[in-house]
């Protein structure tokens, strides 16, 4: 009787390092807004001042949702405009 040969085991490939996900940059939604409102107003807002846009906006929304979550009681009326 005779011995079958025995089998070469194969090498292992080296595993490929894992893919990490690149970290993507995420769209402020500001952005989408200044660029429609830029559109409906027919201005060219150029690209260096894209940020400082964006950021006038957001501090400009913060104020107004501070004035609207203040409170005002019922029975407060608005103040007399005087006129010379």
């Amino acid at each position: 009787m005779t011995r079958r040969p025995k089998k070469t085991r194969r090498a292992r490939r080296p595993r490929k390092p894992r893919q990490t996900a690149r970290p993507t940059k995420r769209r402020d939604p500001l952005d989408d807004f200044i660029a429609a409102g830029a559109r409906s107003l027919d201005l060219k807002i150029e690209p260096e001042w894209q940020a400082a846009v964006r950021t006038h906006l957001r501090v400009t929304l913060q104020h107004g949702a501070k004035v609207a979550d203040f409170a005002l009681p019922d029975d407060a009326e608005p103040a007399p405009v005087f006129e010379a």
